[in-house]
């Protein structure tokens, strides 16, 4: 296969992510990929979160600062659906969520 210069190639992780192989339950989340037989944290090889590096500290960063100041919930008229939309990436459909800024600890 010949590529020419200037041509923009686009990786398709969603395969790797969902390779029947390499995953217990390949065409859902299931957190259960992430662990072994015993029930502890296993990293699969196939596993590759946002390539790797400088993004992933950042995302964690980010989302970790979320958590510590509000509580996220579904709303009571609200029903989660985890069907991804399809495109040239996985994404959740669009969905509603409440937001509470946390209240402080009393010590």
């Amino acid at each position: 296969m010949e590529t020419f210069k200037g041509t923009i190639i686009i990786s398709n992780l969603s395969s790797v992510l969902s390779e029947e192989g390499q995953w217990k339950f390949p065409h859902e989340f299931n957190p259960a990929n992430f662990l072994n037989e015993q029930g502890q944290f296993e990293k699969p090889e196939a596993f590759m979160p946002f390539s790797a590096g400088l993004a992933r500290m950042e995302l964690f960063l980010i989302l970790v600062t979320l958590l510590r100041w509000f509580q996220f919930f579904w709303p009571e008229d609200a029903e989660p659906d985890f069907t991804p939309a399809y495109g040239i990436t996985l994404r959740p459909k669009p969905y509603r969520v409440v937001v509470r800024l946390r209240q402080p600890a009393i010590i």
